[in-house]
């Protein structure tokens, strides 16, 4: 049976502050960390693996590691609840009310356990900086990121009905396919990042890394189309009674 969660629990119109604020969380973030290690004239720091271009892990060891930790944490914080909310807005009546077969069910269990596991990860990768704890770090990041593209994978395949054929929810159809595009941008650059890395072009692997982390914000705030209540299949009554719910 797909997840239920009682009307009182969570309301509804409001669950799009969830990746609204885990995508800006995270922009800000990389924004700040980004420009303040520019203004600082790019310094070199101890350990870091790129000479020209500092990776993200390497700013969040030292003096902006309090920055990485709060961002970081409110980001992973947010993205859980994000990953969670999403999936279940498919199956519930007072949402999508979606119909899916037992294995895609499954799948969607699955991604909402990835995502969990990715923000965990992300959590303690802020903690465990890559200077202090570089193994534990190293183990960390190969963790998160497994956990991130099977949950965006998996998102991809459960939500993928809503991509390509016509669907009575516009919004979410949208949303959706902002999704599958940057997931596949993100692919496309994630192979082309590793690749270069491995060849020892410094430069524009690092370029790519910091691309990739703010494509990160995007595909966040896309889901603020997935979890806002559709004006399409909910009748006047419904309206009104969630309207009236979140009154309360």
């Amino acid at each position: 049976m797909a997840p239920r969660i009682p009307v009182h629990v969570l309301p509804l119109r409001r669950l799009y502050l969830f990746p609204a604020i885990a995508g800006a969380s995270w922009f800000v973030t990389l924004a700040a960390m980004l420009l303040t290690w520019v203004a600082k004239g790019c310094p070199t720091y101890p350990g870091q693996r790129n000479p020209y271009i500092a990776f993200i892990s390497d700013l969040g060891a030292f003096e902006l590691k309090p920055l990485f930790l709060i961002g970081g944490i409110l980001t992973a914080s947010c993205f859980m609840a994000t990953m969670v909310v999403v999936q279940l807005a498919r199956y519930d009546h007072r949402m999508y009310g979606m119909k899916d077969a037992i294995w895609k069910q499954w799948v969607s269990v699955v991604a909402m356990a990835s995502g969990v596991v990715a923000g965990l990860g992300l959590i303690l990768l802020t903690i465990l900086d890559t200077f202090r704890f570089h193994e534990e770090h190293a183990v960390l990041l190969l963790v998160t990121f497994l956990g991130l593209v099977s949950t965006m994978v998996l998102t991809t395949v459960v939500y993928w009905d809503q991509t390509w054929k016509p669907s009575p929810f516009r919004s979410l159809r949208a949303c959706c396919i902002t999704s599958v595009v940057i997931v596949l941008v993100d692919f496309v650059l994630g192979v082309a990042f590793y690749t270069l890395m491995q060849l020892s072009f410094w430069r524009t692997s690092g370029i790519l890394e910091w691309f990739m982390a703010f494509t990160g914000a995007f595909y966040l705030w896309s889901f603020v189309g997935f979890v806002r209540v559709p004006e399409e299949g909910i009748d006047a009554s419904e309206r009104e009674a969630l309207l009236q719910t979140d009154r309360t």
